[in-house]
């Protein structure tokens, strides 16, 4: 943690800090300008010295953006099957069969091309969408050059004079040096020291987490480098006062630009990427296994055999081809786009198809506290006299204080304005005549209205400066001499409020009779403000805890503020730490920190991010949602990043989820998704893996039962065609409640054992299938040795049909029994695609062989012969009992892992 700290603080920390200190005089012989004012030479001397004000500009790498859709681990492993399909095709394009190679190498390049097609076209889209939204609130700057005096020393005097001089130049063209005017409304263009200000106050919350207006002024008295009060930074904004500002970085130096390259470096991979890589490798290492054993059977088996060995080979490697899930790319986009356009109906932007699954895997979520638990906007929470009794002219003085103003528009205004909770006056009876406005000093506003002829004052402030001027107190409705006594009743009562998060203001009120004068005054009450939770904060809390994910808040603001928040939306908290004690501890005791604690405060972005890593490391997928600028590299740090339509440009840069409106439960839907998405990809996973292991192992049995292929290549393709359809059929299935109810990462955990445990069920029906039909009916000889007779042409096409029947039967009804850890179709139903496909492939199983066989035509081309009809009941009777074995090793299954996918 020390590291990262001393890193930041050498970098642009030391480089700002040495311009807080110094004078005018100082500054200018820093940034190598003589005077404030810089003429056309200065300004080309500054800018091939420092170049310009511009951040790199996002570009979409479209090569880059190609790779990744096309060249995923799953895709590489389908272009290594397919060119070996190609292969295949090329050197046998006479011999029988070859067609059905070359299909079936199209149909493969067809997947790989329609998921890196749908990847790549997702990415570009949002690329599109976050360009549209992404925007300049201002292009232009108000800056001081070429005046016709030399100024080196700026003062009330002098300032007037130079502020007539600004002119309006783009933001880009600003150099170090540059002496700027900003005022109310105007985004601050670079990073610039204040020389001189008339009461400056900017909303830097983008950066602090801090709600309310911050003042800036020429001195400094802080000793973080985001609360310098002489330094402002690009991409705050002014909210009331002016100050002239001298430019001290530009472009990539500034703080902004910082953070902008943290969003624009390499990302980690998230949990999504590594389940994705994870399986890549063992698919590869289940083939390596699985290829010499084939190799070795293959060669040894006493058949004869022309070029033994060549042929060993190419039929190991034809093995290892058939053990791989080749419509997994296919079905992982197709799952992932099924649920994005689910959570995209919720009004949610998802920049990233994988950030579905990331959504269903996470099992903890850390988030900002300002602009994402809470509105991030002021609101009036009570009006009161020191007896805590709401009055009608309490209410009256406040509004009419906040009507009238004109001067510092500050948040506490328009929430006094926006309320809906109090009594507002009839504005049309009273005149303004005059205001004494806010300053730094006084800490309190007064406006002085006139009414039938008699002047008011109406006076809102901070408590201690309204009970200077006040010398009379309003209780039960009498006025009566303000005492020692009531004094510190209000001020404890102040505290009370201020340590319970709210923001107290005192109000004041006095009839005139000659002088204009703030002195005294009758103290009428208190007027407390809060930023309000969302309406859905304590909402998804308690969703997302239901769903086994843990929230923890990490937020720049205070822990007073903080503690409040959490009372608000009922959310207990376990451990604090501070920024101050996350540095200090060691590895060790930040590892127990971040696992213990669920609140941390007065954070920096550096602290952010080193919580979320240490999470990670952990083993835990972790999500951050935040909207401040500071927020962007901490959301490149996370598994899935979430920001809102409202937050900086550069959140939603760094986003792979945006929410467009205020409400939070769009993240509930979307975790619910991510793990629907994920229970159907395993479903073709494991199942397909585990179905093709026990085809391996049948046919290695098959090696020593006959010589007859039971299966020929246009069969086997007709058969995963069809197959196919099933599979399809699952992108929409159902999944159980349980599945859903906790965190479900992309992981490799007991795969292996599901496919060694179930894959050798559907070998016992296939050999029970191969004795049935060698041995009851004679359809084939048996036999591989010397001994073993030529196979009969008819007899063998009979044999592949009945096989086709029992083959396609079984994998497709078995999936009814491994969709689910319940019960199918008693305590689980499948969705009605999958019903409804499931039910016309295994009706095709039994048309294929026995209905178009029967024409002469299709029999001969596809070389498939009709099975018996007493077959029938005897395929049907496998089928049944591997359903019912299939569920009973499901059943002992889940007892012995505790889980089934």
């Amino acid at each position: 943690m020390k590291t990262n700290k001393k890193k930041l603080n050498n970098n642009y920390n030391n480089q700002i800090a040495e311009f807080v200190k110094l004078d005018q005089a100082q500054t200018l012989k820093k940034l190598g300008v003589s005077n404030f004012g810089l003429t056309e030479q200065d300004v080309e001397n500054q800018k091939e010295k420092y170049g310009d004000n511009s951040l790199k500009e996002k570009k979409f790498n479209y090569f880059l953006s190609f790779v990744k859709s096309f060249f995923s681990p799953f895709n590489l492993i389908l272009i290594v099957i397919d060119t070996f399909s190609f292969y295949q095709y090329a050197v046998g394009r006479e011999e029988e069969g070859s067609a059905s190679d070359l299909v079936g190498a199209l149909l493969v390049l067809a997947m790989i091309l329609i998921s890196g097609t749908i990847y790549f076209v997702q990415e570009i889209r949002s690329f599109n969408v976050i360009k549209k939204m992404t925007y300049e609130n201002k292009h232009m700057t108000k800056a001081i050059r070429d005046v016709d005096f030399k100024i080196k020393d700026i003062d009330n005097a002098n300032s007037i004079k130079l502020i007539k001089e600004h002119e309006q130049i783009e933001n880009s063209e600003l150099v170090p040096g540059d002496l700027i005017y900003v005022s109310n409304g105007d985004l601050i263009p670079a990073d610039v020291k204040v020389i001189w200000s008339n009461n400056l106050y900017l909303n830097q919350s983008s950066l602090t987490g801090e709600s309310f207006p911050v003042q800036k002024k020429i001195t400094n008295s802080r000793e973080s480098y985001l609360e310098y009060e002489n330094i402002c930074y690009m991409g705050t904004e002014v909210v009331s006062g002016s100050a002239l500002c001298v430019v001290i970085q530009t472009g990539q130096k500034t703080y902004f630009s910082a953070i902008n390259d943290k969003v624009t470096e390499r990302r980690t991979k998230n949990s999504f990427e590594k389940g994705v890589w994870k399986i890549t490798m063992l698919l590869i290492s289940f083939m390596l296994a699985v290829t010499p054993i084939v190799f070795l059977v293959f060669g040894l088996r006493p058949a004869e055999i022309d070029e033994r060995w060549f042929s060993a080979a190419m039929f190991s490697i034809s093995i290892a081809v058939g053990l791989t899930p080749e419509m997994l790319p296919v079905i992982v986009t197709a799952n992932l786009s099924r649920g994005y356009s689910k959570i995209k109906k919720e009004n949610v932007i998802v920049k990233n198809l994988n950030a579905v699954q990331n959504m269903g895997a996470i099992d903890i979520l850390c988030t900002d506290k300002t602009g994402t638990i809470t509105s991030g906007e002021i609101k009036l929470d009570h009006v009161f006299d020191i007896k805590s009794q709401k009055t009608e002219m309490i209410e009256h003085i406040l509004y009419l204080n906040s009507y009238f103003q004109s001067g510092f528009q500050n948040p506490i205004d328009q929430a006094v304005l926006l309320s809906k909770t109090i009594n507002s006056p009839k504005i049309d009876e009273y005149t303004k005549e005059w205001e004494v406005p806010f300053d730094f000093q006084r800490k309190i506003l007064s406006v002085i209205l006139s009414k039938n002829g008699e002047k008011e004052i109406f006076t809102k402030g901070a408590i201690e400066e309204v009970l200077k001027v006040c010398n009379r107190i309003y209780i039960n409705g009498d006025i009566v001499k303000l005492t020692q006594e009531h004094i510190d009743k209000i001020i404890k009562k102040s505290d009370e409020y201020n340590n319970d998060g709210f923001r107290v203001i005192g109000i004041a009120h006095n009839q005139l009779e000659d002088e204009d004068i703030e002195e005294d005054l009758v103290f009428y009450g208190f007027a407390t403000f809060f930023d309000e939770p969302k309406k859905t904060s304590k909402k998804i809390i308690k969703e997302l805890a239901q769903k086994g994910i843990a929230t923890k808040v990490l937020t720049g603001d205070n822990e007073v503020i903080t503690r409040a928040i959490c009372s608000k939306v009922d959310f207990k908290i376990e451990k604090l730490y501070t920024g101050k004690e996350i540095e200090s501890m060691s590895e060790e005791q930040l590892h127990k920190a971040v696992r213990r604690g669920n609140v941390f405060v007065k954070l920096s972005p550096i602290h952010k991010s080193t919580i979320i890593r240490t999470l990670k490391e952990q083993g835990h997928v972790v999500g951050f949602m935040g909207d401040g600028i500071n927020d962007a590299p901490v959301l490149r740090e996370s598994d899935v990043a979430i920001s809102f339509d409202e937050a900086s440009n550069i959140a939603k840069e760094a986003a792979d989820i945006i929410l467009m409106e205020e409400s939070l439960l769009p993240i509930s839907n979307a975790v619910h998704e991510g793990r629907v998405s994920l229970a159907n990809i395993l479903k073709y996973i494991k199942v397909t893996i585990a179905s093709n292991f026990g085809n391996v192992l049948s046919v290695l049995v098959a090696l020593f039962l006959t010589t007859a292929e039971p299966m020929q290549p246009l069969h086997l393709l007709t058969q995963n065609l069809l197959y196919d359809i099933v599979m399809f059929a699952f992108i929409f299935d159902k999944v159980d409640s349980k599945f859903t109810d906790k965190p479900r990462p992309l992981r490799t955990k007991n795969i292996v054992w599901f496919t060694v445990i179930n894959g050798p069920i559907s070998s016992i029906f296939d050999i029970a299938t191969f004795l049935v039909l060698i041995y009851g009916y004679h359809v084939v000889n048996p036999g591989i040795g010397s001994g073993a007779g030529a196979q009969d042409p008819t007899s063998l096409a009979q044999f592949n049909g009945s096989w086709f029947v029992v083959g396609l039967m079984t994998q497709t009804a078995v999936m009814q029994m491994y969709r689910t850890e319940k019960i199918p179709f008693i305590q689980s139903n499948g969705s009605w695609q999958v019903t409804v496909s499931t039910i016309f492939v295994c009706s095709m199983a039994i048309i294929v062989p026995y209905g178009f066989m029967s024409i002469p035509a299709i029999s001969g081309g596809m070389k498939m012969g009709r099975p018996d009809w007493i077959f029938l009941p005897i395929a049907l009777g496998f089928v049944v009992a591997y359903m019912c074995l299939a569920q009973a090793v499901k059943m002992l299954y889940i007892k012995i892992f505790k889980e089934w996918l």
